[in-house]
């Protein structure tokens, strides 16, 4: 019995070869009739290259806070002044005794900065000797005085540099009308004969003044120098090399302002301190 179901299914099996066998499949599919060759089979796509990583990129730091900025030197004293402002007012309007005390207290402030700024002004002052004024100008009585004798004499030295290098013009009206023209006249006489000055003395009007025989009458002098409409008596510095004009000044002038202004129009440079 074994052996006739063996002999069936081997006969069955080569049946189902025979029939495979008559037929004809192309990639896997059963086709009708004859090929010479089959389509081929289409190549799979190419995958995707994978995309290129991004580069690393530094983490950006988030802003910071920003600080209030500190107030100004100027702005704090600026808000001290406007504090203390408020409670003086305040006491005058309405002086109680708090109000009172609260402006005593910032009085007694304002008192304590000003003598800490007063003590390193000094100290400062001892080690800086260049920015002492009584370098140059002494402060005490005995240095005024040795100051003021060096500058007089080099106040003289000047004027006597101008007597030869210059001449001195000398400005007045009527001496009837115009007292101080002929007490100007007196000043400027003993003048020459201490420093042997020379002045030309111009009237306006024609006019005779003591002191002065060889005075003369304005010609269009005062025109052409530009002193025509200056006030009387004027006195000026006439430079006998260019016939530039200094004037040293209107209205009645002594002595020590003479000798003090020429000093400083002849030696004193321009734009330079006069101590």
């Amino acid at each position: 019995m074994r052996a006739i179901l063996t002999g069936t299914l081997l006969v069955t099996a080569l049946a189902v070869a025979g029939e495979a066998e008559g037929r004809l499949f192309c990639n896997g599919e059963e086709i009708a009739g004859w090929h010479f060759y089959c389509d081929p089979e289409p190549e799979a796509e190419p995958e995707p290259a994978p995309a290129p990583l991004p580069e690393p990129q530094e983490p950006v730091a988030e802003d910071a806070p920003e600080l209030p900025e500190e107030p100004s030197a100027t702005e704090r004293i600026e808000a001290f002044r406007k504090r203390a402002d408020e409670l003086k007012n305040r006491a005058i309007l309405d002086p109680t005794p708090e109000n009172l005390q609260a402006y005593m207290q910032v009085n007694a402030e304002m008192a304590a900065m000003a003598g800490r700024f007063a003590a390193v002004w000094q100290r400062v002052l001892f080690r800086s000797p260049d920015l002492d004024a009584n370098v140059k100008r002494p402060l005490t009585q005995m240095g005024t005085t040795i100051y003021q004798d060096q500058r007089n004499t080099a106040e003289k030295a000047a004027l006597r540099r101008a007597a030869s290098e210059a001449g001195f013009l000398f400005v007045y009206d009527d001496p009837v009308t115009c007292r101080l023209c002929l007490a100007q006249a007196e000043i400027l006489t003993v003048m020459q004969r201490e420093y042997g000055i020379e002045v030309l003395a111009v009237s306006t009007d024609g006019s005779a003044i003591d002191g002065f025989p060889g005075a003369v009458a304005n010609d269009g002098q005062l025109e052409r120098l530009g002193i025509a409409d200056m006030p009387r008596p004027l006195i000026a510095i006439v430079e006998t090399g260019t016939g530039e004009v200094h004037l040293i000044g209107g209205g009645l002038l002594t002595e020590d302002q003479i000798l003090n202004r020429v000093y400083v129009v002849r030696e004193v440079p321009l734009g330079a301190r006069f101590e």
